[in-house]
């Protein structure tokens, strides 16, 4: 569980950190950009080697080191696009996304679910 919440609190800063002060703006909805990058945080972070100081009983360095690592990959990543160029894109992802979204999501859930198995 609390695993669960130091995921949620590093996911959750490194979405406001990336939306407000880098004004990085995704092509799926923050929603999806968030529990992916939860999901993320949370399954990468217990699996990793645990080290760093431990607070509350769980080394949470790990989850930092997901968290940035998934964060600089994503704006990386990120292709710039005019505002008629997103506009479409999103179409697009929108029609394409739903399938492998939730097998994204399934799949990182299934990983948090077989780390506490």
């Amino acid at each position: 569980m609390v695993h669960g919440i130091v995921a949620l609190c590093f996911s959750g800063l490194a979405v406001v950190v990336l939306t407000k002060g880098l004004q990085f703006r995704p092509h799926t909805p923050i929603r999806a950009f968030f529990l992916v990058l939860f999901l993320t945080v949370w399954a990468g972070g217990i699996w990793m080697v645990p080290l760093g100081p431990m607070h509350l009983g769980i080394y949470w360095l790990p989850f930092l080191l997901v968290t940035v690592l998934v964060s600089i990959m994503t704006v990386a990543l990120h292709p710039a696009h005019s505002q008629a160029e997103v506009v479409e894109v999103r179409r697009e992802v929108m029609a394409g996304l739903g399938l492998f979204f939730w097998l994204l999501v399934g799949s990182l859930v299934a990983c948090i679910a077989l780390r506490y198995v």
